[in-house]
Formats: C-alpha cells, structure tokens, sequence
C-alpha cells in the first residue's frame, strides 16, 4: 500500500491551504516519498515547495487514514502540521489546478473526502490547545 504524506498548513489567519486534484477534489498539499527522501518530514518539504513554491518546517503527526483512489486503489494517508519558514507567493504546479485558503467553517462547503476535514479540524484543535496552554 502506497503512503501519501501531506502538510496541514495554516495562514496567520487560521486557514488551511488546499489544492484541487486531478479528479477535482480539494486536498492538502503533499504526495509519496522519492527514494532520496529520508523521512515523512523530507518528503512533505519537497512536495510543498514543488506544489507550491511554500517553504515549511514540519511539525506533529496529526491523523493517519486510509482513503480508496478510484481507479487506483488503497491509500494511507499520514497527515502532519507544518509551518512557514519565510515569506512564500503561492504557485500552483501541475498537479494542482488551484491552490486556495480556506477557513475551518469553509470545509463542509468543499468536494474533498470528509477524513481531510477531519484532520484540519484535530490539527486546528491541537494548536488552539497549545495556544491556551503558552505553548508555541
């Protein structure tokens, strides 16, 4: 089984950057390690600044799921948090037609499978919580 590895990134507004795929769903941005990557942190640095021209740093797991590609099969998808490391002007690749913000109240609104709301939501809910608790 393949793993995508993708980024829950949020703007100073507290929203979630997305991109539409090829099936013209609204997704996080990230996608499958190369052979030189060392680990999931490498492989979602790469993805971004590919996807998006965005440099990051990459945080906490958030969520891991499955999710059934039509036409392709299984997929595990390991979502972590990432943050931005400079300024970054957002520049959509071919693999996404569009790259957006998006506020958590926007996310039911959006055709994307119902685990990536659920996962911007936790990982929205994790840095609130460490935000109340004087934790950066």
């Amino acid at each position: 089984m393949d793993v995508s590895f993708k980024a829950v990134l949020f703007d100073d507004a507290g929203r979630v950057l997305l991109g539409t795929n090829p099936r013209d769903e609204w997704e996080l941005l990230g996608g499958r390690a190369d052979p030189e990557d060392s680990g999931p942190a490498d492989t979602i640095t790469r993805e971004l600044v590919e996807e998006a021209g965005v440099p990051i740093r990459v945080g906490h797991l958030i969520d891991i799921w499955y999710y059934d590609i039509p036409h392709e099969g299984r997929v595990a998808v390991a979502s972590y948090l990432a943050h931005f490391i400079g300024p970054a002007t957002l520049q959509a690749s071919h693999e996404h037609s569009r790259l957006a913000f998006f506020s958590i109240d926007e996310l039911d609104g959006l055709r994307m499978p119902s685990q990536y709301a659920t996962t911007i939501r936790a990982a929205a809910t994790y840095l609130h919580d460490r935000q109340q608790k004087g934790i950066q």
